[in-house]
């Protein structure tokens, strides 16, 4: 099967490339298409000596929830360019991933490797507000002999929000909500929505929010606002089905939402598979258990780590 499925895939690749492209220009395009395993064909044998190539392969190894590939492939990224703040982030990204899923003898030794990377990228690129932005949830989440703190977290979204007013406010956000501040959470959600409503992130985060704070009424409220003028906006559309799961209300509505975002993802936007996981919710809260099953099954086929849909598998007997 291994064999059939790297000469399908191989096949895909020759179909679909365009004279003059390089392997990562390839690989690339057919990452944005979420065709992650025939993008792996085209980088592999590349990948050891084209730092561009390992970048894109640890990206694919995260987005397949490999994190022990990614790092290796992100370790490889950054010795072939020690110059990237970007691959330094990612690889911050892959030791996080790490970190969250080992033992708590191993957790102190990746957690400061994540610092590491992080704080490597900053001193690379000053302005690598994603960086920054991931040195947030680090000082929000870790403790204090592991370099985390909320003090941290609030000096790094004044740095945001120096460079970048709208990252700035999605920052604040992160640390209002951390301290439970609603008004100082209303405040930055409210500047997003008016001063950028172009912009998905303020919806979809004032949907999150108040889905999760049981004021599904004005999460689907702000929902319906987004949806009127933009109607297949992919993140509106997930944050509406997540909306739905959460709350069961709307599920219908819910049930169409996810099921559009499903067919036509965003490679930045929620994972798939977390989409399947909600749609699973909804069925199962109509009384569809079969098709809740199936669908709980296929959010953890392709990201395992996703430990509800396992509880909620369990739950209804596998």
């Amino acid at each position: 099967m291994r064999a059939q499925f790297t000469f399908a895939a191989l096949m895909m690749v020759v179909a679909t490339t365009l004279p003059g492209q390089t392997p990562t220009e390839r690989a690339k395009a057919l990452m944005d298409a979420r065709k992650y395993n025939e993008a792996k064909v085209v980088l592999e044998p590349v990948g050891k000596r084209d730092a561009t190539a390992a970048f894109y392969l640890g990206q694919i190894a995260l987005e397949q929830s490999d994190p022990g590939t990614a790092v290796d492939w992100l370790e490889k990224a950054v010795a072939l360019n020690p110059r990237s703040s970007v691959y330094y982030d990612w690889l911050g990204r892959a030791y996080g991933e790490q970190a969250q899923r080992a033992s708590k003898l191993k957790l102190p030794f990746l957690a400061s490797k994540t610092k590491s990377a992080w704080d490597k990228a900053i001193a690379l690129d000053p302005d690598n507000l994603d960086a920054r932005q991931d040195m947030i949830v680090y000082y929000l989440e870790a403790p204090g002999f592991l370099g985390g703190g909320k003090d941290k977290a609030r000096a790094m979204a004044q740095e945001v929000a120096k460079r970048n007013p709208y990252r700035g406010a999605a920052s604040w956000f992160r640390v209002c909500n951390d301290a439970k501040d609603q008004t100082c959470v209303e405040r930055q959600l409210n500047f997003l929505m008016s001063s950028y409503p172009d912009s998905a992130y303020g919806y979809s985060a004032s949907a999150l929010y108040y889905s999760t704070n049981r004021q599904a009424d004005k999460a689907f409220a702000i929902l319906d606002q987004r949806l009127r003028s933009k109607p297949n906006d992919p993140a509106a559309l997930y944050a509406y089905g997540r909306a739905a799961s959460v709350s069961g209300m709307n599920l219908d509505r819910g049930q169409d939402a996810l099921t559009r975002y499903i067919a036509a993802p965003i490679p930045t936007g929620p994972p798939i598979a977390r989409a399947h996981y909600h749609l699973g919710l909804i069925l199962e809260k109509k009384g569809d258990k079969a098709g809740a099953r199936r669908e709980y099954q296929t959010a953890l086929r392709l990201d395992q780590s996703i430990e509800d849909a396992k509880k909620a598998l369990d739950a209804l007997g596998r």
